[in-house]
């Protein structure tokens, strides 16, 4: 009995023989595009990607790896091996143009433009055609003195980027696209730096940093989803501009502590349509942009705003800067409230879990920062205060932390490094993060001591 990851990837292969053998109007290429486009929908109701990998001699469609043997199968694997196509990945959305896309482009083995940059040209953007880039696979640690200055440097070209537009200008694309290429670096390089430096909680600067924030955080996000290369900029493009309609509304509303009036509020609504038509207007902006800038307030169950909008399926990218936004902003100080922990933002967003954002979206991105993130400065059952260094991929509750204060509140002469997932001899966890606590409170830099 064939198993529905094999009916795929069969089906896929079908379509890319047919795109081969037949002319694009040729009724095979509509009945195999049809074919393809009929499995991939009920596949991605469950998961907002489907990822086809060509692996040596292995077909594997997410982290099921097919059956060897087929004839279809070592086909199709030998026909991606030719194109140097190590993985196709569709994003949820896909439409029937998009497959009829795709199959145009792996049919012209002439072009020497990769397929995945002539597909983006095309304008389709729920499937990427991709290989392991060799540049960005480089896992030396660029190094937090580094690190903090490209984070820095990303924060001042973001606040030159919102001046020009509140002064009526547009926003300049080659600005964004530089911020995008040093947290791109950061995301394949340094991450444990980057995780690091989006935990701190500046109120001073908020609109700029809550920009560099979410493009770096949905830019992780999507790379574990296995998005990489223009994909993954163009994510990160669209996460950095997403408020960018906000210059057009007063300050008095955006910077207001207390609850906005229904008047106020129908004002600040309006950022998201101002920013899609902003982004729309600017010569060079990825398509993607003016998309998340519109629907990002929409929620999964679409009862957020714009209103009245009709039946729609939200962008990949949307449903991931919906999580992101709205996490990166509870965790920020604010002129007017302190910023919150982790696991009381994780409650307040799971009540949330599938009306405003994506369940499995919500919980990879909360596996993905763990409940005490990077940088965070946390005390210990012990009394002692440290500052977390590493997650531990399985237990959330149970980081590795680097120890500065001991029990009664006295600095170590040496920072003592400390697993709280280890057990003693008496097979107990001897530590256990209690809280987070608030650097500037405190009167401690977390980034000191990383």
């Amino acid at each position: 009995m064939i198993t529905p990851q094999e009916d795929l990837v069969r089906r896929l292969g079908a379509a890319v023989r047919a795109s081969e053998l037949y002319a694009p109007t040729h009724p095979q290429v509509t009945r195999s595009a049809n074919a393809l486009t009929a499995v991939l929908s009920p596949a991605l109701r469950d998961a907002p990607t489907v990822i086809v990998a060509f692996l040596e001699d292995d077909v594997v469609l997410n982290d099921f790896r097919l059956p060897r043997g087929s004839g279809a199968l070592a086909g199709l694997l030998r026909d991606m091996r030719d194109r140097k196509i190590e993985k196709i990945t569709f994003a949820r959305g896909v439409e029937l143009s998009d497959i009829r896309a795709m199959m145009d482009e792996l049919a012209d083995r002439t072009s020497r433009t990769p397929v995945n940059d002539r597909l983006v040209a095309r304008g389709i953007r729920r499937i990427l055609v991709s290989r392991v880039v060799a540049e960005e696979e480089d896992t030396e640690d660029i190094g937090l003195a580094a690190a903090k200055q490209m984070y820095s440097t990303a924060v001042s070209t973001a606040e030159t980027i919102w001046s020009a537009a509140k002064a009526g200008d547009q926003p300049n694309p080659a600005d964004a696209r530089g911020i995008i290429d040093s947290l791109s670096k950061l995301v394949y390089q340094d991450r444990t730096s980057l995780l690091a430096l989006t935990a701190l909680k500046r109120h001073d600067n908020y609109t700029f940093t809550h920009m560099v924030n979410v493009a770096a955080l949905s830019m992780a996000m999507a790379r574990s989803l296995e998005l990489e290369g223009p994909i993954l900029r163009e994510f990160g493009y669209a996460a950095l501009m997403h408020d960018i309609g906000k210059v057009e509304t007063p300050l008095e509303i955006l910077n207001k502590p207390d609850k906005l009036t229904n008047e106020e509020f129908a004002i600040m609504k309006l950022h998201v349509v101002n920013g899609a038509h902003m982004l729309r207007r600017t010569p060079e902006t990825p398509a993607l942009a003016p998309v998340v800038a519109f629907e990002h307030h929409l929620k999964q169950d679409l009862s957020g705003y714009p209103e009245n909008i009709g039946a729609r399926t939200l962008n990949l990218c949307t449903m991931v800067v919906s999580v992101v936004d709205v996490f990166d902003a509870l965790r920020s100080n604010r002129a007017y409230r302190a910023g919150m922990a982790t696991d009381r933002i994780k409650h307040i967003m799971g009540q949330q879990d599938g009306t405003a954002f994506h369940p499995a979206l919500l919980r990879r991105f909360v596996n993905l920062m763990g409940l005490y993130p990077i940088g965070t400065l946390v005390r210990l059952s012990t009394e002692e205060v440290g500052v977390v260094t590493q997650t531990h991929p399985d237990d959330p509750f149970r980081p590795q932390v680097k120890l500065i204060l001991d029990a009664k509140g006295a600095p170590y002469e040496t920072p003592l490094l400390t697993n709280t997932w280890d057990r003693d001899a008496r097979g107990e966890f001897s530590r256990a993060v209690v809280e987070a606590v608030d650097g500037p409170t405190a009167g401690i830099d977390p980034l000191a001591y990383l």
